[in-house]
């Protein structure tokens, strides 16, 4: 019974569930040892072999991650830079230009999932990444890397914008917190049950292995624009002093350390951290059972 269960087995490759390892591949053992998070699931002491730093393969994905990053940053920083100062020429305030942030959003991230899932799994978004670590999906070497990736990727464009558009000062909305109208406790619980309203749709749509079979990868990064675009939405108008949540500090970070202000920056950071945590407890509780490695 053990052969069969092993022979039948087929586990996911590079953290992305459209592309698998199976068992009976004569390399199995080795490339194992290399990617212990090809597994549908691994156990923690797997995930911290720091081995995983010296994966040449991982360091290319990564970097594909940092370029996917920047394009989101580039189109999403861009798009926010047109719509701010338009925002008087509307009856409705900021909320028609959320509206628009919004589908901006769910566009954007698509159409950049769909390009980065063949090669890295997707992510380009440390929330993401970081989502999938605490979830045993994703290796700490790899979320280390991925995360660095993500983030130069993002400064460097935030930069790139910066010396285009020649215009640093400006509020960014989802980066933006004015400390004088809104307190950072306000401010961490906004940006902390937004992000776990995102990764909780995310992950079932599209992050769990188990949903492959039921939306596949073609779905999966068009529900995940969408539930960015309607997290976006709800957020963008809420408070003066309040520009809506985050969901993606390496983005925030870029643009953020164009422009020289931190205002709550770490906001981000927690609140994103937090939400991953909470949403691995929430399904590690609720699933009836979890396969054994063979």
């Amino acid at each position: 019974m053990a052969h069969i269960h092993a022979s039948n087995r087929v586990d996911r490759l590079d953290v992305n569930k459209a592309f698998t390892l199976d068992v009976p591949d004569l390399n199995y053992d080795e490339k194992l040892r290399i990617t212990p998070d090809a597994v549908s699931f691994f156990t923690w002491k797997e995930s911290f072999d720091l081995r995983g730093f010296s994966d040449g393969d991982s360091w290319k994905k990564a970097i594909f991650e940092g370029w996917g990053t920047a394009m989101l940053v580039w189109l999403t920083g861009l798009a926010t830079y047109s719509l701010v100062p338009r925002v008087s020429d509307f009856s409705s305030g900021a909320l028609f230009p959320a509206l628009l942030g919004a589908l901006m959003n769910t566009v954007s991230l698509s159409l950049l999932l769909f390009a980065t899932c063949p090669i890295t799994g997707g992510h380009i978004n440390p929330l993401i990444t970081i989502s999938t670590f605490f979830s045993q999906l994703t290796t700490f070497p790899r979320t280390v890397i991925y995360v660095f990736c993500q983030t130069t990727g993002a400064t460097i464009s935030g930069f790139l914008m910066r010396a285009a558009l020649n215009r640093p000062n400006g509020a960014i909305p989802g980066c933006s917190i004015d400390p004088s109208a809104v307190t950072a406790g306000e401010a961490a619980v906004l940006e902390t049950m937004t992000c776990v309203a995102l990764i909780f749709i995310v992950y079932g749509a599209g992050l769990d292995p188990r949903r492959g079979a039921i939306y596949g990868p073609a779905m999966g990064p068009v529900l995940m624009g969408f539930a960015l675009g309607v997290c976006t939405f709800v957020t963008g108008a809420l408070k003066p002093g309040y520009f809506g949540a985050s969901m993606h500090p390496a983005r925030c970070f870029g643009l953020l350390a164009a422009e020289g202000r931190w205002d709550l920056h770490w906001v981000h950071w927690v609140g994103a951290i937090a939400a991953a945590a909470l949403n691995a407890a929430l399904h590690r509780m609720m699933q009836p059972g979890r396969p054994r490695n063979m």
